[in-house]
C-alpha cells in the first residue's frame, strides 16, 4: 500500500462523504486498508483513506490488546466528547519525522458511523487509546495532522 507522506498537500484535502450502500470499490478499499493495518510488520493501528490518496471519509482501525477491536468505518463523526483531555506522544504512518511533544486528545468520545465489518450503522462509546485513535483518523479526514496540534500549543 502506498502511504502518502507529509508534506504532500493531498493530506490536507477534506474527505468527501461516502454514499451508502457501499460500492464494491469502496468495500474493497476498506478491506485492503484493514489488511494493511492487520499486518504487525506495518506497525499501524489506524489508516484513513486520504493517506492512500482517496479523499473519502473512510478508515480502518484495529487495536490488539486483551480484546482485539476492529472497525472499517465509513462517514465517522464525533457526536460527543468529554471535557477532559489527556496528553501522550503520537505517531503517524504519513509523518516520518519523530515528534516527542505531548498531544492533547479527549479522554472519551462518542462516534457515529457505518461499520463495514458489521454492515450497519453503529455508535462507538470510546475511551483511552481507542478514543485517541478515532480522533486521529477523523482528523485525517478533515485535513488535520497530529503535528498541527504541536504548532498550536507552541504558539
Amino acid at each position: 500500500m502506498n502511504i502518502i507522506k507529509y508534506p504532500n498537500e493531498k493530506l490536507r484535502e477534506i474527505s468527501k462523504t461516502v454514499k451508502l450502500p457501499l460500492s464494491a470499490e469502496d468495500r474493497q478499499t476498506l478491506d485492503e486498508m484493514y489488511s494493511y493495518i492487520k499486518d504487525p510488520a506495518n506497525g499501524a493501528v489506524g489508516l484513513s483513506a486520504i493517506q492512500i490518496g482517496i479523499a473519502k471519509r473512510m478508515c480502518a482501525i484495529r487495536i490488539v490488546g486483551d480484546k482485539t477491536i476492529g472497525y472499517k468505518l465509513v462517514n465517522p463523526k464525533i457526536i460527543k466528547h468529554s471535557a477532559k483531555k489527556y496528553y501522550l506522544e503520537e505517531g503517524c504512518l504519513s509523518v516520518d519525522e519523530e515528534h516527542h511533544e505531548l498531544i492533547g486528545r479527549y479522554d472519551q468520545v462518542t462516534v457515529m458511523a457505518y461499520d463495514a465489518i458489521q454492515n450497519k450503522n453503529i455508535i462507538i462509546n470510546a475511551s483511552g487509546w481507542l478514543a485517541r485513535v478515532l480522533q486521529h483518523e477523523i482528523d485525517h479526514m478533515d485535513g488535520i495532522l497530529y503535528i498541527d496540534y504541536i504548532k498550536k500549543e507552541d504558539e
